[in-house]
């Protein structure tokens, strides 16, 4: 198994010899910037997003009681013109 392992440790760094330092550096950079904007929209979206459903409830709401606060006052008209 000894001489498996040195010819795996010699493949190893035969395929490093021929692969660009730098692409992989500029790579990785890239990953990680992508992966923090990812991660920031990711979190903005869980603040965000129960924040603007309390708001769509609450419109919600305001509707209905609208609708209703409508409904009474129709009715007392219909009831102070008869």
């Amino acid at each position: 198994m000894g001489n498996g392992i040195a010819f795996l440790f010699g493949a190893v760094f035969n395929l490093l010899s021929n692969v660009n330092l730098m692409f992989l550096l500029d790579y990785t950079l890239q990953a990680i910037v992508g992966g923090i904007i990812c991660l920031a929209f990711k979190v903005l979206g869980d603040v965000l997003s129960p924040l603007w459903q309390k708001h769509k409830d609450k419109v919600k709401d305001f509707a209905k009681l609208k609708k209703v606060r409508s409904l009474r006052l129709r009715r007392r008209k219909r009831d102070d013109q008869e």
